[in-house]
């Protein structure tokens, strides 16, 4: 892990994500780029100023606040190294962060969720949904009132495809950084067939590709899977759950058929780290 990428909107608001963000870096050993994308009103014809001289300057100076926020929060200050910002000019937030993304290859993408405080956020509309389907990296979701803690339990939402093999190829060496256990889950209904056969056959399958004996699995039986997922989630402590972002229907779908975001908002309180299948 060499850069995670946390975009921000710079409010009192996402002080929480933005040192959630940076206790995570620190625990991967990778460099923390702090963006924020300035949406810019259009600029008036100026005899005596050049448009490109103004957006230069405005963009310098929203980068000295930037500045400011992060080192005020979190206590160390922007060296240019270990913790970066950097802000763009653009009229989309999502292209912005998009566009920062194709220049400096993070590994990770962070994002905080919108909430009743901000008329922003990084939510509004399908900035959420629309990355998740564009970056080419996880994308971790986080609660703008996220606890500052380690993670320590890892809930992953299987539906027993090879994907998700290939994805928790890719979160066993994270875990294994961060200290942590993977539990993962497989809930569908009873009608569902032969589904403790392909837990077996799951579980075999991914031993031969992932050495750890972090994993647990656990299969259940519910007609209802977004609340029991959420219950779940509770009754085993996670400090974050993963899941993989489907072209095609599956247990993804099953549980976020309307809206990702809309759903992540109602039901699940802690954060979330997507893979996106086309990415593995």
């Amino acid at each position: 892990m060499k850069t995670i990428l946390y975009a921000t909107d710079r409010t009192e608001y996402a002080v929480p994500a933005l040192q959630y963000a940076h206790h995570l870096s620190q625990k991967l050993n990778a460099a923390l780029l702090v963006l924020y994308v300035h949406e810019m009103e259009p600029l008036r014809v100026s005899v005596s100023r050049p448009a490109d001289q103004i957006e230069y300057h405005v963009i310098q100076e929203q980068a000295e606040i930037l500045s400011s926020y992060c080192a005020k929060h979190l206590g160390v200050p922007v060296d240019g190294k270990k913790l970066q910002v950097e802000v763009v000019h653009n009229h989309s937030v999502s292209k912005g962060i998009l566009e920062k993304t194709k220049e400096v290859a993070p590994h990770m993408i962070i994002i905080g969720r919108k909430d009743k405080h901000t008329d922003r956020g990084l939510f509004v509309g399908n900035i959420g949904k629309g990355l998740q389907e564009k970056v080419p990296c996880p994308l971790l979701i986080i609660p703008n009132n996220v606890e500052e803690k380690p993670i320590r339990t890892i809930l992953y939402a299987t539906d027993f495809e090879e994907a998700d093999i290939l994805a928790l190829k890719k979160l066993v060496p994270l875990a294994q950084l961060l200290g942590a256990e993977i539990h993962i889950v497989h809930i569908s209904t009873e009608k569902e067939y032969a589904g403790k056969e392909q837990m077996e056959w799951f579980k075999e399958m991914l031993r031969q590709k992932v050495d750890d004996s972090s994993l647990t699995f656990e299969l259940i039986f519910s007609d209802k899977i977004q609340d029991k997922l959420k219950i779940h989630a509770k009754t085993i402590g996670a400090d974050l759950l993963v899941l993989l972002e489907r072209e095609e229907k599956g247990f993804f779908q099953k549980i976020f058929h309307i809206s990702l975001v809309a759903k992540m908002e109602e039901h699940i309180g802690i954060p979330l780290l997507s893979y996106n299948e086309i990415n593995l």
